[in-house]
């Protein structure tokens, strides 16, 4: 199938429920023939997602707030206007810093929706997040994502 036309209007795309962050879905893997993925990504203060690494790139695009990124040893406090990619296998961890950030993630392949999708229909909202655990690592791992170091807390 070759690529389609996909125009995603402002406010709308399927919202995906990541655990402590909403991503909504403006191109789906769908669209691209698997190729690339892109979400627009809404978190709080304190969404913190663990140390892990997976087989795909990704990009991210800060729109407003504020973001740290670590990628390896090395982490990036940025702002809007700011990007960063995340090579292949690369560990990272990203965290919100600002009461709300709003984000660009871009994704190769289609891993990032997958692993998303997967979430929004298996975490219940509103649980502690040492009960979540590991429901969380295990959806992870079904979806070629290794945590790091420490458990999805």
């Amino acid at each position: 199938m070759a690529h389609q036309v996909h125009h995603s209007p402002a406010g709308e795309g399927t919202e995906l429920f990541t655990v402590d962050s909403t991503a909504t879905v403006k191109i789906s893997a769908e669209h691209t023939d698997g190729e690339y993925e892109l979400f627009e990504i809404d978190s709080e203060r304190g969404s913190f997602v663990p140390p892990h690494r997976h087989p795909w790139p990704e990009s991210y695009y800060i729109l407003h707030g504020r973001l740290s990124v670590q990628i390896g040893s090395k982490r990036y406090e940025m702002g809007p206007g700011e990007s960063i990619t995340v090579p292949t296998g690369a560990v990272h961890t990203i965290e919100a810093r600002s009461k709300a950030v709003k984000f660009l993630a871009f994704s190769l392949t289609d891993g990032t929706g997958k692993l998303f999708a997967d979430l929004d229909a298996n975490v219940p909202a509103g649980r502690p997040m040492e009960e979540l655990a590991p429901l969380i690592t295990e959806i992870a791992e079904r979806n070629r994502t290794l945590f790091i170091g420490r458990s999805a807390e």
